[in-house]
């Protein structure tokens, strides 16, 4: 009985980590959204129109020096939450037929079958979100709708597996 015991754990941390990975694509999807930028210079028709060909002296800034540029180097953690989703994925079906297997739960029962169901939406969402994080394209509103969703049924799921209802 303590490898139940300890296959329990280990299935109740992926469950976790499964939901800690999500929040973190999500959090990657909102940092890539797109900024305003500061106040819009003029454009040369609406200079035209004022008629001034160049700014008033006090509308001229003094221009701080120009800070060198650093190469943009790519994250390397969108990946590794990308693999750990993915590991978590893969590993909870099987630790939890496991479980059930130990049990001695039969698979049929509603609680099992719903909270299956509700894993694959979830984890479809999943995977579509960890490739369009890594592939650097996530969009934030389709993006966090994929966040929203997976989190939806993997909360779903995860209710119906602690509660149980026979």
């Amino acid at each position: 009985m303590e490898h139940f015991a300890l296959l329990r754990m280990l299935h109740g941390v992926a469950g976790a980590l499964l939901l800690v990975t999500f929040f973190a694509l999500a959090g990657y999807c909102w940092r890539s959204r797109p900024r305003p930028l500061g106040a819009a210079e003029p454009s040369a028709e609406t200079q035209a129109e004022t008629g001034a060909d160049e700014p008033a002296e006090a509308d001229v800034e003094i221009a701080a020096p120009a800070e060198p540029e650093i190469p943009s180097r790519t994250s390397p953690w969108p990946a590794l939450c990308a693999v750990l989703l993915l590991l978590c994925l893969v590993g909870l079906p099987v630790s939890g037929w496991w479980l059930a297997h130990l049990a001695g739960w039969p698979l049929g029962q509603p609680w099992l079958l719903g909270s299956s169901l509700l894993f694959l939406p979830g984890s479809l969402c999943g995977l579509w979100l960890a490739s369009r994080v890594v592939g650097r394209k996530p969009g934030v509103r389709r993006g966090l709708g994929l966040a929203v969703v997976g989190l939806l049924c993997f909360g779903a799921s995860l209710g119906l597996m602690v509660v149980k209802p026979v």
